[in-house]
Formats: C-alpha cells, sequence, structure tokens
C-alpha cells in the first residue's frame, strides 16, 4: 500500500483538476502515461481489495448464520431441569404414599389389640407395657449410635420427650377405651385428630407469620367434612350407643395431634435425629405404660398401693397373644414411628393429619375381618365424607407446603 499512494494521489489530482491534467499533459507524455499507469494499478488493487471485503463478509455472515443454526439444534447434552422438576413434583406425592402406608399399619392396631385382651390374663395395662417396651427396645441400640450422629441438643431431647409424652396420652387413652368400645368406632374418633391439627396449625400459621395474616377458614373445610363423618359413624353407625370407652377414646385425637404438630417441628430442625427422636418417644410411652400398669389395681378398687413385678406369663402361654405383641410392638409401634419421623420432615402435619383421616376405613375392614363386627350403611356415608375431607385437602394445598412446613 505504502508503495501507490503517492502516485494515487497524483493522479487524483491531476483527474480532479482539468487545468493542472492540460498543463502537465502537455509538458511531457512519460509522465502522464507514468501516473496512468499507476492510477490503474492502485484501482486494480483497490477493486480486488473490495472484492476480498465483500467475500470476507459474505463468509462471516455465512459463519454467523450456521453458528446461530447450530445454536438452535444445540446438539449438547440437555440439561436435567426437566427431570428436577419431575423430582420435585414426585417425591411430595411419594413421601404421601407413605403416610398412607403407615396409615393401613395402624389401623391394623385396634383389631390386634382387641384380639390380644381378649385372652386370659392380659389386660390392657399388661398389654400396653409389653407392647411399648418391645418396641422401645427395639430402636435402642439404633438409637445410641444415631444419637452421636445427630448431635443432639438440649433443646431437641426436651422436644422429643414432650413429644412422647402427648403421644404417651394418646395411646393409653386408645387402650383403655378399647375394653369397652369397638375397634372402628375408637379408630373414627382417633381421625379427629386431623380436626384437631387443622385448627392449632393454621392459628400458630397465623401467629407466626411476619407479615399480617388472617384464620384461613378455608384450611378447615377438609377437617369440618371428616368431623361430619366420624359423627355420622359414631351416632349411626353399627356401633352400638356411646360408651365410656368412647369418651377414654377422645384423648387420641387430643395426644396424637399434638404430638404430630411437635414432631413435624423437632424434623424441620433436626431432620438427621429421626431415629433418637423416635426411641425416646418410645421410651416416654413405656414409662407412662409402667405407671398404668402399677397404678392399674388402684383403678380396679384396690386401696393399696403396692409395686408389682409384671407377670408375662399370659402372653408367652398364648400363641395369638405373643403374635399380636411382636407385631403391634415391632411393625405398627418401633418401625412405623420411626418411618413416621422421617415423613414429617417431608410432608406437613396437616397434610399427613388428613390423610390419616383414612384409617377408620382399613381399621373397619380389619374389624370385620378379625373380630366380625358389622359396617352399615350409616358407617358407608360416613367413610364417603372422609375420603372426600382427603381429595379435598390435597385439592387446597399450597405448592410451598409440598417441601416446608414453615407455617409451623
Amino acid at each position: 500500500m505504502k508503495t501507490y499512494s503517492i502516485s494515487f494521489i497524483a493522479s487524483s489530482v491531476l483527474l480532479s483538476s482539468p487545468s493542472l491534467h492540460t498543463r502537465v499533459q502537455g509538458f511531457t507524455s512519460p509522465l502522464k502515461l507514468n501516473l496512468i499507469s499507476h492510477h490503474r494499478s492502485s484501482t486494480i488493487h483497490k477493486d480486488r481489495q473490495t472484492r476480498l471485503l465483500k467475500s470476507s463478509s459474505i463468509i462471516d455472515d455465512v459463519s454467523i448464520g450456521a453458528n446461530s443454526t447450530m445454536g438452535s439444534l444445540d446438539f449438547r447434552p440437555q440439561s436435567n431441569e426437566s427431570s428436577s422438576a419431575k423430582a420435585e413434583w414426585l417425591e411430595p406425592l411419594a413421601w404421601r404414599g407413605v403416610i398412607l402406608i403407615l396409615c393401613a399399619l395402624w389401623a391394623s392396631n385396634f383389631a390386634a389389640a382387641k384380639l390380644v385382651m381378649s385372652e386370659p390374663g392380659v389386660d390392657s395395662s399388661l398389654y400396653a407395657l409389653t407392647r411399648f417396651g418391645i418396641a422401645a427396645l427395639a430402636l435402642a441400640p439404633g438409637a445410641i449410635g444415631g444419637t452421636k450422629r445427630a448431635n443432639m441438643d438440649r433443646e431437641t431431647l426436651f422436644a422429643a420427650l414432650k413429644c412422647g409424652s402427648w403421644v404417651a396420652f394418646g395411646y393409653l387413652g386408645q387402650t383403655v377405651g378399647l375394653l369397652t368400645t369397638t375397634a372402628s368406632k375408637s379408630c373414627v374418633i382417633c381421625s379427629l385428630h386431623c380436626v384437631f391439627v387443622a385448627v392449632i396449625a393454621e392459628f400458630l400459621r397465623s401467629q407466626r407469620s411476619e407479615v399480617a395474616s388472617k384464620f384461613d377458614l378455608t384450611r378447615l373445610l377438609p377437617a369440618a367434612l371428616a368431623v361430619l363423618g366420624v359423627a355420622i359413624v359414631e351416632l349411626k353407625g353399627a356401633g352400638g350407643d356411646p360408651t365410656i370407652g368412647d369418651a377414654l377414646s377422645f384423648a387420641q385425637p387430643i395426644g396424637f395431634g399434638m404430638g404430630y404438630l411437635q414432631l413435624e417441628e423437632i424434623m424441620m430442625k433436626k431432620p438427621e435425629a429421626a431415629l433418637p427422636v423416635s426411641a425416646l418417644k418410645l421410651l416416654v410411652v413405656a414409662l407412662a405404660s409402667f405407671g398404668m400398669f402399677e397404678l392399674s389395681p388402684l383403678v380396679h378398687g384396690s386401696t393399696d398401693f403396692v409395686l408389682q413385678i409384671p407377670d408375662f406369663t399370659p402372653i408367652l402361654s398364648s400363641k395369638l397373644a405373643l403374635g399380636g405383641i411382636l407385631y403391634t410392638g415391632l411393625v405398627t409401634t418401633a418401625f412405623a414411628l420411626w418411618v413416621e419421623s422421617i415423613a414429617f420432615a417431608k410432608v406437613p402435619a396437616t397434610d399427613a393429619s388428613i390423610i390419616l383421616t383414612m384409617e377408620p376405613l382399613i381399621a373397619a375392614g380389619f374389624g370385620a375381618i378379625a373380630l366380625g363386627e358389622t359396617f352399615g350403611s350409616s358407617d358407608y356415608v360416613g367413610a364417603a365424607m372422609i375420603i372426600g375431607a382427603c381429595a379435598s385437602a390435597v385439592l387446597l394445598d399450597s405448592p410451598e407446603e409440598h417441601t416446608t412446613g414453615k407455617e409451623l
């Protein structure tokens, strides 16, 4: 480019000025030819550069187009956003299925307890002491190691003991109440814990909310529907007139309901402490059962309080009683409560409580098969209302509650 710059400038000046061009043309023809030659060479070079620039521009355009096309095709592996979204939808549903399985296990408790306590020499206090003692011993070895791994603090320890006290209140009311009421009615009364949990949970949510929040009455609609179903089964069902056992059975919704709320709060803070918390709960229930066993003579009219040594002969001599104790102690109590502690870290207590309203239906089935208890038309109507309460609870559920229970 530097070689042709002077000649290019000179030729440009000559061509742009006619008078100068005439004088130069008349002065010497070699100079003119030299300038014209240089002008033509620079023009050809300039045209060549222009064509190169245009071709490079076309290449760039093609390259950009190709890149955009390849970008739109994007042959790279797709991100796992869709799979993670599917997992977020599937996991809450799976844990609600776990709650439903626990519901079936707990529903079988009522018929099993009635069968065990019908054996000679096995009363409610001996049954409770043996059942919960075996359950506590079953979880003790794993709970010792789990306590170290979970780094249990004093707050979690006392919260677990408090939760166990509420659960013991519910279990003892259930055991004593089953002496004079049917398994189906006891389980129907137990399902009222959904009302208790819904009311208390919504009250706590409105109180602890950072912004002003009113009590959401729509959250109580499934619970109200479940109450209506329970009332129909209790008052018009085939179980007969209300008894003292029905009144004692009302300890279940209060004790279990408070236990659910307390357990969810513990699992939100210490989800890794599921096994130690379950063992502590059962330890409290076992101690409460031992206290009921020692106080049972006073309930039956004795005036003197004397410490008793449990006699397990009636249980060991009966295959039915021994099998029922092992089933209710190991499966429906120890295993179920351990899984419950894990599940309540995933499912809000309100949702779990309403899912558990299906327990009377399953318990009625076990009662009909094992005990010959009847299930009339009113029972079916009440059961349909309870199932409707479960379905409406799922429809009213908010997306935020699928993963957290922060309302509590």
